[in-house]
């Protein structure tokens, strides 16, 4: 995962439109995908996606170790909560995975961190904006922090010039609404991969 800098947040409930959008991001150069548990059909989709070679695929909004188990089950190599619980981060490192905990305050950041989750999500990343993650990095400059809410072409770049690790993107690469162009996702993609190199 530290050879990538962005997520593709996959958070669809229909399962078509799930992998379409995945597919599209993956064309756009995005290896690592993160699909929402709390939608329909998310087990089958990391199931499915995770046959692919080349992409790295995650489960998200992971509330409880169950949840967990059957994201493992299903082929998910990360796991991504909106929160922080030692027996999902516990579970996780002991199949191996990449455990991703969220916090906000440096209280809470330092507790994930403490607690073995090997990065630290910050969300609304907007609420704080990438001067917030400066100031968390200058004085928690051993945690691998990654960035979601409101993360879009204009901002990627102060985000992780202010020090955060992974970028989790999912508006700015579908615009508005529950539709998307395919072409468009793929455009997207490619164009938030650039403006990081």
């Amino acid at each position: 995962m530290k050879n990538n800098k962005v997520i593709a947040v996959v958070r669809f409930d229909d399962i078509k439109l799930a992998l379409d959008f995945s597919r599209a991001c993956i064309d756009g150069g995005i290896k690592l995908l993160e699909v929402i548990t709390i939608k329909n059909g998310s087990l089958e989709i990391i199931e499915e996606l995770s046959k692919l070679d080349d992409v790295i695929i995650g489960a998200g909004t992971v509330l409880n170790q169950k949840t967990a188990e059957n994201a493992y089950l299903a082929g998910a190599k990360f796991i991504v909560s909106p929160h922080t619980d030692p027996e999902v981060i516990e579970f996780t490192k002991s199949k191996g995975l990449t455990s991703i905990a969220g916090a906000f305050t440096s209280s809470e950041i330092v507790k994930a961190h403490s607690q073995g989750a090997d990065y630290v999500k910050v969300f609304p990343a907007s609420t704080g904006g990438p001067g917030y993650i400066k100031a968390i990095k200058e004085a928690l400059p051993f945690v691998n922090i990654l960035v979601t809410g409101g993360i879009n072409m204009q901002n990627a770049e102060d985000y992780i010039t202010a020090g955060a690790s992974l970028l989790g993107i999912s508006t700015a690469l579908t615009g508005k609404g529950d539709s998307f162009q395919i072409e468009s996702v793929r455009a997207n993609a490619i164009n938030i991969i650039d403006s990081l190199k």
